[in-house]
């Protein structure tokens, strides 16, 4: 192993001096012994652990089956509500016995579309590389190719998909015909049928018009040829193949037209899926569970790809709605106002966990916020006065989920549907379509890659609400919801705090006699940092020391907990933690157990690290956001191959024993799997993965989570980075905190970095009063002119010496206002109009925020612009 020093300084002997190389190769000869020397390097024996097991709920067991023909029936009855099915219209009926509320998951009335009368959607992948769509309206209820069994509190239906109708172009009209064939076959056949009054004149010319717009002539061969390289439109496929049912164009004719230019058709067997979707009452709630291992296909040229569950479930038609909203996890959390469709913008669509980062990795990202909490849900009052809602929790699968809003609108003339709705899909399988010369090429040739059908329970949790709610108590449902199914407290400390990040070691560019090398230097060291923590001493402040372990920044593996000589001496870092430990403040340290960056210690990407779908191993790089490109040339990080992480965080936990507090900055939110082709690991098997290792984590030690996932929040002490921000969609209607509501009293939590954000400083005061968040700052301590023009721009505004004043100005108000306040127990959130908020405390103040940038006018008092006012 030679070090960079070395590569860098074989790189420039050949342009160097006589003098300057004989001192180069000194140098190189002192590297290169030093890794003969016994123990100089260490080397880590990196350990793969067995494939785990997906372990399946199974089928529920079956009592009678039931008859198409029953009617409604009662299926079971809990918490004073009851369970329906309509068995010849699959409709899923739940009646609150109370207020007669209901909550149906077809919608049947008369112009209903077949999508609206579909339990669910299909959709799934050809070997052509089409991906196709199916509702199950079309494809077996109206056949009746569905089967019913009683079971436990519900009901199993079993749907058969089956093809009656192909959509292949190519089993239909030929990829080239000869001219007189064209005229023959095609011209003058739909002619005939025109005069014979067989087909109308539309007909007839929208026959011509696809014909033109398919075919391209080619007078050298006298034939005519697809002009497509790909599949032609939908809309024009479904043309052509009604055309050649008109015109009696057979398969033979096709066969025969083909054989004259050597083409071989392959007419393929039809699609056919069996489907075994669960319906139950559980608790008073409706859960909804689709096992992917039951599934059956009758054509392997086709694999199931995604799934729809109940789209039209609790759907407010918008005819009826006086007001409404539909919540979605958008970031911080966002509303959409119901009816307020506008079609210059597409269906709000989001994978869930940004479940498919690895499949547009190279693209810009669409959205700034991420979806971190597998919820969505849907709240009106109707004209009529009566209100009702329902949200959905997705309990599994939700690594593979994704949240869907159709806004309605009264009149569906210009465009939009007569339903508001929110609902999940997941892929039964991933894939991507990868370029085969890198992601930036500008030759097109692409290959599939995709990971088989995964199996997963996939289960939606519908919590059912038949009285008026809000936001706020949606993300009360979903708190407590996280209490029971995580064996949680609520825990509230009621100190303000103050969150820092402290830059220790990184890794800097540097020359000698003209030879670049890298350097190891620290922007905090020990005794600087013990520095600062006292002249803090009157703050409650919780510090992420990031750089301490295994290379600093631009880390090696971290099955270690070897610390940087750069940052000072093992003695000053006891005395730093000695005085922590006497004192109001906290610790952490920051460690990488996913991330490599520098691969010196037995790390072998072809062997340890995860690979994305082209079969690589997977280096990230910073994002360009100006070129919409990643910075390839810059320094890239690795991500640990799923089965080599519980080695590297068993070790990792061995030799930090002395250390208790440790920021996890990579385990929160990192959506994880790998895709190299035959060892595919997939999402829920590797977040499967991940989680036992949190879990060992918190164990031993106290965890903090870098913008975690609702289902990592049980092993945080703190959410570090938590966004007030939603994506801001042009649908959208308000951003709301739905996270941090959920989040209140189960984790501390922290807003992003008030010196590296763009809004005020008091943007920030504003959600530490609001949300009981923790401001944060990110500081060094040596002078930031040093990493100008290096990977580190980002920290050129977090030299403590200058935020000194900010820092302490912005604790001072913010301390104020917690001891005004007397709580960080929220009872109660709503928005008073937009960007306006108010917050119930259990002391029983509340606080109003003004988040526009200007002042406002509420219940008789002016709020300034970023004001906040404590009553």
């Amino acid at each position: 192993m030679i070090s960079n020093l070395s590569k860098s300084a074989i790189n420039r002997m050949k342009n160097a001096g006589v003098k300057e190389m004989i001192m180069a190769a000194i140098l190189i000869l002192m590297i290169i012994a030093l890794f003969f020397i016994p123990g100089t390097v260490q080397s880590f024996s990196i350990k793969s652990q067995a494939m785990p097991q997906y372990a399946k709920d199974g089928a529920a067991a079956t009592n009678n089956e039931i008859d198409q023909q029953a009617g409604n029936v009662k299926l079971a009855s809990s918490e004073d509500r009851e369970l329906y099915i309509d068995t010849k219209t699959l409709n899923i009926k739940v009646v609150d016995t109370q207020t007669r509320t209901q909550w149906n998951s077809l919608a049947l009335d008369q112009g209903s579309s077949d999508i609206d009368k579909s339990p669910i959607l299909i959709k799934f992948l050809g070997k052509d590389g089409a991906l196709y769509e199916w509702d199950a309206y079309k494809f077996a209820i109206q056949n009746q190719r569905y089967t019913l069994y009683e079971i436990d509190n519900g009901v199993q239906i079993i749907f058969d998909f089956f093809e009656s109708e192909s959509y292949r172009l190519n089993e239909y009209v030929p990829q080239k015909i000869m001219a007189d064939h064209y005229q023959e076959h095609f011209l003058d056949k739909i002619e005939e049928k025109l005069q014979e009054g067989a087909i109308s004149d539309a007909q007839a010319a929208k026959f011509k018009d696809s014909l033109s717009l398919t075919y391209q002539y080619d007078r050298e061969h006298d034939l005519y040829y697809f002009r497509f390289a790909g599949l032609p439109p939908l809309s024009l496929v479904r043309d052509l193949i009604q055309m050649t049912k008109s015109i009696d164009y057979t398969t033979d004719m096709l066969i025969e037209e083909s054989q004259l230019h050597d083409i071989a058709v392959k007419i393929t067997q039809p699609a056919n899926f069996s489907i075994t979707m669960e319906v139950t009452l559980d608790q008073g709630d409706l859960v909804v569970k689709v096992p992917t291992y039951e599934i059956t296909n009758e054509n392997d040229f086709y694999t199931m790809q995604n799934i729809t569950v109940l789209p039209s479930f609790g759907m407010a038609a918008a005819s009826k709605v006086a007001e409404g909203y539909i919540l979605v996890p958008d970031g911080s959390g966002a509303l959409f106002k119901m009816n307020d469709f506008n079609g210059r913008y597409p269906e709000y669509e989001r994978p869930v966990y940004n479940n498919s980062y690895y499949s547009t990795l190279y693209e810009l990202p669409a959205f700034p916020e991420n979806l971190t909490m597998p919820v969505f849900g849907l709240y009106y009052t109707d004209q009529a006065g009566k209100s009702m809602g329902h949200m959905g929790i997705i309990e599994k699968g939700a690594e593979l989920g994704n949240i869907k809003v159709q806004l309605g609108v009264e009149d569906t003339s210009l465009g939009g549907a007569p339903y508001n709705k929110v609902y999940s899909s997941f892929d039964s399988m991933q894939f991507s379509r990868v370029k085969v010369f890198g992601p930036y090429s500008d030759n097109d040739a692409r290959f599939l890659a995709s990971t088989g059908v995964i199996d997963v329970d996939y289960t939606v949790r519908y919590k059912l609400f038949s009285s008026k709610v809000e936001y706020y108590d949606l993300a009360k449902t979903y708190q407590q919801y996280l209490v029971d199914r995580y064996n949680l407290s609520y825990s509230y400390d009621e100190r303000p705090k103050l969150f820092v990040d402290v830059i220790g070691a990184l890794t800097l560019e540097k020359r000698f006699l003209g030879i670049p090398y890298e350097e190891p230097h620290s922007m905090t060291t020990y005794h600087q940092l013990l520095d600062i923590l006292k002249d803090m001493e009157n703050i409650n402040a919780v510090v992420n020391y990031k750089g301490v372990f295994n290379g600093g920044l631009d880390n090696t593996i971290g099955n270690k907990a070897e610390l940087l000589k750069v940052n000072g001496s093992k003695a000053e870092l006891l005395q730093l933690m000695q005085h922590v430990e006497g004192s109001n403040q906290q610790i952490f340290f920051n460690a990488d157990l996913m991330r490599v960056t520098d691969t010196d210690d037995g790390f072998k990407p072809k062997k340890h690290a995860l690979h994305g779908f082209d079969g690589k191993p997977l280096s990230i790089h910073p994002y360009n956001y100006a070129t919409g490109r990643f910075k390839l040339y810059a320094t890239g990080h690795y991500v640990i191959h799923p089965l080599y992480l519980s080695d590297t965080v068993d070790r990792f936990i061995e030799s930090s024993s002395e250390y208790a507090n440790i920021f996890v900055n990579d385990m929160g939110a990192m959506y994880y799997a790998n895709y190299k082709d035959n060892e595919v690991i997939d999402p829920v098997i590797a977040n499967s993965i991940l989680q036992n290792n949190l879990e060992k984590l918190a164990q031993n030690k106290t965890i903090a989570l870098d913008n975690p996932n609702s289902d990592k929040l049980a092993y945080a002490k703190y959410a570090a980075n938590i966004s007030r921000e939603s994506s801001n969609y042009g649908t959208m209607h308000a951003s709301i905190p739905f996270r941090q509501l959920v989040m209140n009293g189960l984790t501390e939590y922290t807003t992003l970095n008030v010196n590296q954000s763009s809004e005020r400083s008091q943007y920030f005061i504003l959600q530490a009063l609001e949300l009981g968040s923790i401001p944060k700052f990110t500081i060094t301590h040596e002078n930031v002119d040093i990493l100008k023009n290096t990977e580190y721009s980002e920290y050129l505004s977090t030299e403590y010496a200058v935020l000194e004043r900010k820092i302490k100005e912005i604790y001072e108000e913010y301390s104020a206002g917690i001891d005004k306040i007397a709580s960080k127990e929220i009872v109660g959130h709503r928005m008073l109009e937009e960007n306006v908020f108010e917050t119930s405390y259990a002391s029983g103040k509340k606080v109003i925020v003004n988040y526009n940038k200007y002042p406002v006018t509420v219940a008789g008092h002016q709020l300034d612009a970023l004001g906040y006012m404590i009553q």
